[in-house]
């Protein structure tokens, strides 16, 4: 695996080191992880992508970018390592909610995170389970909380973020029905502890088998990839979500 092409003092986040040791799991059917360049997301991750690019890198993942300006980069062949999204569950769970009244998406941060990331990250996350988000507003934002409110083509979404160290970092998703729910539960990928996803019908709740592998893994396996669309689909997320900051401050 190359280095990270950054300032070499800048510490690995815990995101990145779990995607740098998931590429000791890659199967040998997938590309060797010599030729896999780990890209913090959490700084100047556009400027790294640009280096590793002219320096003619193989596969390229940016691990939990933040919002940042990279409209030269929408046709790079990147992979995006989301927090939330990049779950194997996920896959999984976007079959149940293919039909639904209204979507709950609620994440757990750490204290200081910023709340335009966090909502970012949650757009990626209803991208991957239903659709793309058409349109955000941002109805309520504090230093430790925010709420939004949102449509996809066919459903509306309701975001919060809220800050606090008394529970766990994570993230839920509940989509209401005509007869019960789908609720998907992922923890933070610091931990070993796998996402829950679970049907809730007329008689009966029904937990889905478990999936155990993190999604930094997840995204590794998809490396075989030779025309990913995560840039693109970010990067309308980015201006989605700047639109809606821009017009909660006004």
């Amino acid at each position: 695996m190359k280095p990270t092409p950054a300032t070499p003092t800048t510490p690995a986040t815990p995101a990145v080191r779990g995607a740098r040791a998931a590429v000791a799991t890659l199967p040998v059917s997938l590309p060797d992880g010599a030729d896999v360049t780990i890209v913090d997301g959490s700084g100047d991750w556009p400027a790294a992508v640009r280096r590793a690019l002219d320096g003619g890198d193989g596969a390229i993942v940016v691990v939990e970018p933040r919002i940042a300006e990279f409209g030269d980069l929408l046709n790079a062949p990147v992979f995006v390592d989301s927090p939330w999204a990049s779950n194997p569950v996920v896959d999984r769970a976007a079959l149940k909610v293919a039909d639904g009244n209204r979507i709950e998406c609620r994440v757990i941060a750490a204290p200081g995170c910023d709340l335009g990331d966090a909502l970012l990250h949650q757009l990626t996350l209803i991208r991957a389970l239903r659709s793309p988000m058409r349109a955000l507003t941002i109805r309520y934002r504090s230093d430790n909380a925010l709420y939004a409110e949102g449509t996809t083509d066919d459903v509306g979404v309701d975001f919060s973020v809220v800050c606090t160290t008394a529970v766990p970092t994570s993230a839920t998703v509940r989509l209401l029905t005509s007869d019960g729910s789908v609720e998907l539960q992922i923890p933070s990928g610091e931990t070993a502890q796998p996402a829950r996803l679970t049907s809730v019908g007329p008689d009966s709740a029904v937990l889905a088998p478990t999936i155990y592998e993190t999604g930094h893994r997840a995204t590794l396996r998809r490396l075989h990839d030779t025309a990913p669309a995560d840039l693109s689909h970010l990067y309308d997320d980015v201006q989605l979500v700047l639109a809606a900051v821009e017009g909660g401050q006004s």
